[in-house]
């Protein structure tokens, strides 16, 4: 389960570390950076040095802060703190020729294996270290090893923790937009759809799909169909590639702040709506005598739904 963990802010060590994401395994915590490319930047051997820096107190504080102890198996203990990076165009021939006959590069390829292990990933071959080393003996063997990376890889959306708008936005342009490309036929999708996709991992309220769905129509990614439904189509392609960029540039709220709020879909009624066909579908047709004997139960519920009733955000705030 994705867990939110940015930055590590080690108070011990006056240090702010970003790494791209974190690995841990209850007793190792692997600090990764990736780049594409093949070019040692400065920025670069800041970024390791940074994340060389931090202790194992202050990390060891940062995944407690991340509930690491209540949503996975592992206690949030460290033992070692190792660090990594990832170039996607880097291999053995580049590594030689940088250290042997390009001198910039080759200083730069130096203080870089101070800070980190240097790895290369190329895709239906292996990620496997290249240069400078890890503290771990373990990791050292298993990237000396390498990793075996398929050639097309699997492509998955997962919500963070947070579940912002935007991540929404991106994940569901990423599942039923992407599956439009490959159809002349739109493909449409409902509110309640999105919702069974990410169950029971998580339970993500109604209103805010709903809102995101009518922010993606808002910024041409999608057509809005009729109530809670919406349809993605080769039309969109161009919107729905570009999603990540266009929600750093235009949050979600940001967008519909300026639309009437009647203009967007009551989910709360549209959804009551959906509930009510689907059950005329599958037996509206009840006789009269089980109406006549669920009269009577109906004042003994009508209390205990009353006192339910919640609004369906506040179990997912945290």
């Amino acid at each position: 389960m994705p867990i939110k963990f940015g930055e590590i802010h080690d108070t011990y060590a006056g240090v702010i570390s970003e790494p791209d994401f974190v690995l841990y395994d209850g007793d190792t915590c692997l600090l990764v950076e990736v780049k594409s490319g093949n070019n040692i930047e400065e920025r670069h051997i800041r970024q390791m040095r940074r994340c060389n820096e931090l202790t194992i107190d202050g990390v060891e504080d940062e995944l407690e802060a991340a509930d690491v102890q209540e949503k996975t198996p592992y206690d949030g203990s460290v033992r070692t703190i190792d660090r990594c990076i990832v170039y996607q165009d880097i291999d053995k021939e580049w590594v030689g020729n940088c250290r042997n006959e390009w001198e910039n590069c080759r200083e730069r390829l130096e203080e870089l294996e101070e800070e980190a292990a240097v790895l290369t990933q190329d895709f239906g071959g292996k990620l496997r270290r290249v240069a400078g080393e890890f503290k771990s003996g373990r990791l050292q063997n298993r990237f000396d090893e390498g990793v075996e990376l398929p050639e097309n890889p699997k492509e998955e959306f997962v919500l963070t923790e947070n579940m912002d708008k935007e991540i929404l936005a991106i994940a569901i342009c990423g599942i039923w937009g992407e599956q439009s490309i490959g159809h002349e036929i739109p493909v449409m999708v409902n509110v309640n759809q999105i919702r069974d996709y990410f169950s029971p991992t998580f339970n993500v309220p109604p209103d805010r799909v709903n809102r995101v769905l009518y922010y993606l129509q808002e910024i041409g990614a999608c057509d809005h169909v009729e109530d809670l439904t919406y349809e993605f189509s080769r039309d969109h392609i161009s919107e729905m590639l570009q999603i990540m960029q266009t929600v750093r540039r235009e949050p979600v709220e940001d967008v519909l702040e300026d639309v009437d709020e009647d203009h967007i879909p009551d989910e709360h009624q549209a959804t009551l709506d959906m509930v009510s066909e689907e059950g005329i579908a599958d037996g509206g047709d009840k006789d009269d005598t089980d109406e006549d004997d669920n009269d009577d139960e109906e004042g003994s519920h009508e209390e205990d739904s009353d006192g339910e009733e919640g609004n369906p955000d506040e179990s997912n705030q945290g």
